[in-house]
């Protein structure tokens, strides 16, 4: 989540937060923070909007599809299928720029390819099976060797634990840790703790809304609903532009994982402009 604080001398008119201009769901809108056991709240709540949620697919649906012989420049895949991509495309040609996705290792890859194009997938929807990677190396199956008291045995009387901790002793990583599983074994260990890890190697969904856009797409970390909705790979550094609100003739500079840091650390640019005409608007009051 990103918080935007408005301050202001005691002599200094204090801008107003802009109106909101589209409606989220009420849980995507719970923006309140305990700090030291106070609550505390945006000081403006709007019950209603103008406009629905910007949804992924009116993001990006008119981009391509990728594969990893796409060139530089590209063109749309269909014409502006909503108000949104028009003006995203209003001071665009017919080529698009930065729908290039980071490098991913091979087992991250063969993860990505088993999740399901199913709405809230994530980690936890991957097969417990055994794969073969292209460069001939063997994925294994986990292996749940532990009690887990928390959650107890699956429903064919299986264990669930994957590390003495899970059965409320101490914990032996160094002997219980498993590498190149499918499913990975320091989510399943640690799950208990973070809430189960919701989202991490999370599939978006079209009729859903980007999460807040970080500065390095990855599926385990903290932001892991980076997977595209129909495609087995990450979004790309374009999409991510797009959620953000840059416009397509914008170009970003370096690697790909230099554009990825522009975008994550950017303030999306129409936010800034209806914070800018707030600002315009205290300013102008001030003076007259």
């Amino acid at each position: 989540r990103r918080a935007f604080i408005f301050a202001a001398s005691a002599d200094v008119k204090l801008p107003n937060f802009p109106k909101p201009t589209h409606v989220f769901s009420q849980r995507a809108c719970q923006l309140s923070a305990f700090i030291d056991g106070i609550r505390y709240s945006p000081t403006v709540d709007y019950k209603i909007a103008l406009f629905r949620a910007i949804t992924v697919r009116d993001a990006i649906s008119d981009l391509p599809k990728i594969n990893t012989d796409l060139p530089k420049k590209v063109s749309y895949k269909s014409s502006p299928v909503c108000h949104y991509q028009k003006i995203m495309r209003f001071y665009s040609n017919e080529t698009i720029r930065d729908h290039c996705c980071k490098q991913i290792s091979a087992l991250t890859k063969a993860r990505i390819n088993e999740i399901p194009q199913t709405a809230g997938s994530d980690w936890r929807d991957l097969p417990n099976i055994r794969v073969q990677l292209p460069d001939g190396t063997v994925v294994n199956k986990l292996v749940y060797l532990y009690h887990d008291v928390k959650n107890g045995k699956t429903q064919n009387g299986k264990l669930r634990g994957v590390c003495n901790c899970a059965s409320g002793n101490e914990c032996d990583v160094g002997k219980s840790r498993q590498e190149n599983t499918l499913i990975p074994w320091c989510l399943v260990h640690t799950a208990n703790r973070q809430y189960q890890w919701s989202g991490l190697y999370g599939r978006l969904q079209f009729d859903g809304f980007f999460p807040t856009i970080v500065t390095n797409p990855e599926p385990i970390g903290k932001q892991g609903r980076v997977i595209h909705p129909q495609e087995n790979r990450i979004i790309s550094v374009r999409e991510c532009a797009r959620s953000q609100t840059f416009p397509d003739n914008f170009s970003f500079m370096g690697g790909i994982p230099d554009r990825h840091r522009q975008i994550g650390n950017a303030v999306p640019p129409l936010l800034a402009y209806s914070i800018g005409l707030q600002f315009k608007a205290a300013i102008i009051e001030m003076a007259t």
